[in-house]
């Protein structure tokens, strides 16, 4: 099968693809990287600190972005030279160059219209963490540790239109909220059964089932980025958002 890969310049997403260029060894794999997500100008100095860290982790890792393509058979592609226009002409002709069966999309940071959905013929899945309907949009981990939740997860989607974090459900996958850990550990522990609920996607449409969302149900909740008023009762609750006395933590789940 020709799968098509849309991540992004994060670590979590340097995690997920390390995994799954593995997993997928036997499908043909292009992957396209977006650098930022969303379009927020500037973030509050704890945000830009915390991605400082991801960048450093990623740049001291054993492979780069550009090695894990090479070790998939291909080369990284973006859209960064293209003003970051996806579903402009351009923009589609690269994806529809990949010819995909699929399109997997793992934190990918550009929202993708109808077009470029009617691409592929099994259609787009979207791998979010967060529980979906309850955690749209970015950073649920953050709103579900500040909310005094006990559990997290990854919801495995659909993308059908350019709703954000709206699709049909294909599946959940929960683990623990570990309260001790910074809120950056407890998002990269999502991707071991994140990861396997792409694969195991994959191996239904491998087997001829056709995968079928359930609509979402519940009351549905949006987040955009924390304000630094958001922040500072992060903090006060006694959470961190990264902690490099976690590196080593963070090394065993790169692999």
């Amino acid at each position: 099968m020709k799968i098509t890969i849309l991540t992004n310049r994060d670590l979590a997403s340097h995690i997920a693809l390390s995994r799954l260029i593995k997993m997928l060894s036997q499908h043909s794999l292009s992957i396209f990287i977006s650098e930022k997500v969303g379009t927020a100008a500037s973030l509050p100095q704890s945000l830009q600190q915390l991605a400082v860290f991801e960048k450093q982790v990623i740049a001291e890792s054993p492979l780069s972005f550009e090695d894990l393509a090479a070790k998939a058979g291909c080369n990284l592609q973006g859209f960064a030279d293209l003003n970051n226009q996806v579903n402009s002409p351009a923009g589609l002709q690269r994806v529809m160059a990949t010819e995909p069966d699929l399109i997997l999309s793992i934190r990918f940071g550009l929202i993708i219209r109808d077009p470029l959905i009617a691409i592929p013929r099994y259609g787009v899945i979207n791998l979010h963490s967060g529980l979906l309907p309850e955690y749209r949009g970015v950073m649920a981990t953050f709103r579900a540790m500040i909310n005094g939740d006990t559990e997290i997860g990854s919801t495995l989607h659909f993308i059908q239109d350019t709703g954000i974090d709206t699709g049909d459900i294909l599946s959940i996958a929960k683990i623990p909220l570990q309260k001790t850990s910074s809120y950056l550990l407890n998002v990269l522990n999502l991707y071991s059964a994140g990861c396997q609920q792409l694969v195991s996607a994959v191996e239904s449409l491998e087997r001829n089932i056709s995968l079928h969302g359930q609509p979402q149900q519940g009351r549905p909740g949006y987040y955009s980025f924390p304000t630094d008023q958001d922040l500072s009762e992060f903090a006060a609750q006694g959470h961190q958002l990264f902690d490099p006395a976690e590196l080593e933590a963070i090394r065993a789940l790169q692999g």
